[in-house]
């Protein structure tokens, strides 16, 4: 057995954190429609091979069935499919809207990913462990291009349009829980019935769910926040500016108005 951040974990996030500098110097010399359908071909390739791994591997117990568990409704595997709305989306609103919120879920979704990698990932045979590693490498260049990319300038009004989507994901992923749980306990979509693992120091169940989902949410909302820090400051910038400009204009104005006012007096006399 491979343990979390054993000597083959460590090794492969030292080849992971490699792979993700390369691809994303490599990446900026690329148009940003062009990574986002590599992405996607990438997505594609990811999900069939995850899917024919995990039923073969439960054949004996499932069938031909794949294990809920390993249904697309993590925050990373659910990519595949916003990546899909942004290269056939023609309202580029709604790819906006969409890639608002795959900026900071994919980096900090990827990268908590590959720190906290799963058993089977670890444990499982070749081509699971390249799998799952590759994929969250993947998602992580993206994001990482997104945020370097001079195609795409995003704004403070970016940052409200993802919270906004979180917090209807946050919802839909209580719901899907709920929908597919089997009783095993494994079930845990996107960390909203449980930690990802036990023993965190934040993110830990020991004054209850309630509590958890709260430390859960405002962990989220710092890393969002963390990850659209420029577009806030710079709205805030401009806010400050324009208001300069209000007052300087208005003092401005002052004495043109005097002098008006002064010469209308002398015509009345």
């Amino acid at each position: 057995m491979h343990p979390l951040f054993g000597t083959k974990h460590l090794i492969l996030l030292a080849v992971s954190v490699v792979l993700i500098v390369v691809l994303t110097i490599f990446s900026r010399k690329l148009k940003f429609s062009t990574v986002c359908k590599t992405l996607l071909i990438v997505g594609i390739c990811s999900e069939i091979i995850k899917i024919f791994y995990y039923i073969i591997q439960n054949e004996e117990t499932h069938g031909g069935v794949l294990p809920k568990t390993d249904l697309p409704f993590q925050l990373c595997s659910i990519q595949i499919i916003f990546i899909a709305i942004v290269n056939i989306a023609k309202s580029e609103k709604l790819r906006r809207f969409i890639l608002s919120f795959m900026l900071p879920s994919c980096l900090f979704g990827g990268i908590a990913a590959l720190l906290i990698a799963t058993d089977s990932s670890r444990n499982g045979t070749w081509i699971i462990t390249a799998q799952y590693f590759l994929y969250h490498i993947a998602i992580t260049v993206f994001s990482l291009h997104m945020f370097f990319s001079k195609e795409i300038k995003f704004k403070a009004k970016d940052y409200g349009n993802c919270l906004k989507f979180l917090l209807v994901l946050m919802f839909f992923a209580i719901y899907i829980n709920s929908i597919v749980d089997d009783g095993s306990g494994k079930i845990n979509f996107m960390y909203v019935v449980s930690p990802p693992q036990s023993g965190l120091p934040f993110l830990n169940e020991d004054h209850g769910w309630l509590v958890y989902i709260i430390h859960y949410a405002c962990l989220i909302l710092f890393c969002v926040t963390l990850c659209y820090i420029k577009p806030i400051i710079d709205f805030f910038k401009e806010k400050r500016n324009a208001k300069k400009s209000v007052q300087a204009t208005a003092q401005s104005s002052i004495p043109v108005e005097t002098e008006a006012a002064v010469a209308q007096d002398n015509q009345n006399e």
